[in-house]
């Protein structure tokens, strides 16, 4: 149809309204199937809806109708002619937008492609928009960007926390609600738990330490402080260090990094108390020793009995005080390193029949017997065979010192039993008990619970005469605390006494041989 048809005051006597109407809904039809204009279009050209192109076009075609509204108006056309013109201008627009449109919509198909930026062979085959090849362009690098950047923070992420999994010190990292977003397993062994995800008040029972954490987290001023940490029956010491961590959305984190000064405290504490041990009981045999030498250098220069006696109580008093020193530096080694759990499988049985072995001799001499019973299989204990050892051979000295003469000390061993509640909760489960009986005279009551604190004595005159520092149950203790055990003294006046030692077994090892407890 020609312009100066649709736009002349006239009507096409060959042509009516509806046959306009028709032929229009012809071509209409003829688009649907036909390629358009000959062109072939990609596939996401084929999927656009006719409906979307049509809805497009109606918009478009809103200028006009206000034309020919115009033009109606002004009886310059026909309302027929004008509703014809309105429908090929409809039908004309969404000729002309259906590619764009298709080229549109493989531009989002391809910016929801999670493919995209891997390569060329991904991108859309975009025929008529300049625009959406360059914004495919960019969008394909700037994922092709973010993809190698994310790769990098996985990275990143992955090497921190192998730094945090194999750090050997507690480290605790909080968030702004002070919950324990992550931690190094150091920290979970250090409090015996699991912490993560758990607040720190659970965690950390300190007011100092969460008033300093909260105030790092408010003031991102970083802060230290000394912390004392119960390990089971001992204290660990620490040196706490809070440092700010900026975080997302401006939240502020803080990391609690724990470096261990036990031994440096220890050491500090060994040194003061080995001082102040030593010059308190080294004192009176040191005392005798010279006084003895002076007697012997003066009034009985020339006494060979004297010399004779007064050399013997010397060498004596010698041996007491080199004794003690043995067993204070035994103690101060041993505390020194209590916090340091062994984990060396020892075969107790073996370390009780060695102790045994030693013994015997000075046990004969009073007419002792060392009788030991030791089940047939017994699993192995965590632990040092050197200082498990002294344990056994301490508390069979003092069996056998205190005992009477001609009656037998027992040394048994035996698995599971129920331990005191001393014992630690973690080894509850599976223990066994190691315990040395004697038929003594037995200990009163009241001093039991004094019987492993330093140089405490029952009866200190006859524990000097028959050799003792009273330092040996102090040595067992803290052994046995280093052991994760627990010692328990049970004793009746008159009918001897039972000192138990209970340690936890390798849970593991029962598992693999079939033995229980």
């Amino acid at each position: 149809m020609s312009p100066k048809f649709l736009f002349s005051g006239q009507s096409d006597p060959d042509h009516s309204v509806g046959s306009r109407i028709l032929a229009g809904t012809v071509a209409v039809s003829c688009l649907q199937s036909a390629p358009d204009q000959g062109l072939t279009m990609p596939e996401a050209h084929r999927s656009v809806s006719l409906s979307r192109c049509v809805r497009v076009a109606l918009i478009g075609s809103v200028p006009p109708v206000g034309v020919l509204i115009g033009l109606v108006t002004l009886g310059r056309l026909p309302v027929g002619d004008a509703l014809l013109s309105w429908f090929c201008i409809v039908v004309g627009l969404t000729v002309l937008v259906r590619p764009f449109l298709a080229d549109l919509a493989a531009v989002a198909a391809c910016l929801r492609d999670d493919r995209l930026g891997e390569g060329s062979h991904h991108l859309p085959d975009l025929r008529f928009s300049e625009t959406g090849r360059d914004i495919v362009q960019a969008a394909a690098t700037l994922r092709s960007e973010i993809r190698q950047r994310l790769k990098q923070s996985e990275h990143m992420a992955n090497l921190h926390g192998s730094l945090i999994t194999n750090m050997p010190q507690p480290l605790i990292l909080v968030g702004q609600d002070q919950i324990v977003l992550t931690a190094s397993p150091a920290a979970g062994t250090l409090f015996a738990r699991d912490v993560v995800n758990r607040p720190l008040a659970s965690v950390l029972r300190d007011p100092p330490v969460l008033e300093a954490v909260a105030g790092t987290l408010q003031s991102g001023v970083p802060r230290s402080l000394n912390l004392v940490v119960p390990s089971g029956p001992v204290e660990r010491y620490f040196d706490l260090k809070i440092e700010p961590v900026p975080a997302l959305e401006g939240d502020r984190q803080a990391v609690l990094l724990f470096h261990d000064v036990t031994v440096l405290v220890r050491a500090e504490k060994m040194r003061a108390d080995f001082v102040a041990n030593a010059s308190h009981e080294l004192r009176t045999p040191l005392t005798g020793v010279i006084g003895f030498l002076e007697t012997l250098n003066g009034p009985a220069r020339d006494d060979p009995d004297a010399r004779e006696r007064f050399l013997g109580i010397m060498y004596q008093q010698a041996l007491r005080m080199k004794r003690l020193i043995d067993d204070l530096m035994s103690l101060s080694q041993v505390e020194l390193h209590e916090h340091a759990h062994p984990t060396e499988a020892v075969n107790l049985a073996l370390v009780a029949s060695d102790a045994v072995a030693v013994l015997e001799p000075q046990a004969e001499e009073r007419g002792i017997s060392l009788v030991l019973d030791v089940p047939g299989s017994l699993p192995p204990v965590p632990g040092d065979a050197d200082e498990l050892s002294q344990v056994v051979q301490n508390l069979l000295t003092n069996a056998i010192r205190y005992g009477q003469d001609k009656r037998p000390v027992t040394v048994e061993i035996r698995v599971g039993g129920k331990p005191p509640p001393s014992m630690p909760r973690n080894g509850r489960d599976h223990c066994l008990s190691l315990t040395v009986r004697d038929h003594g005279v037995g200990i009163p009551r009241e001093h039991i619970p004094r019987l492993t604190e330093r140089f405490y004595r029952v009866d200190p005159v006859r524990s000097r005469q028959l050799g003792g520092t009273g330092l040996g149950l102090a040595i067992v203790k803290h052994i046995v605390n280093r052991h994760r055990g627990t010692l328990h003294i049970d004793s009746t006046p008159g009918q001897g006494s039972a000192f138990s030692v209970w340690l936890p077994y390798m849970e593991q090892h029962c598992h693999q041989t079939g033995k229980t407890g």
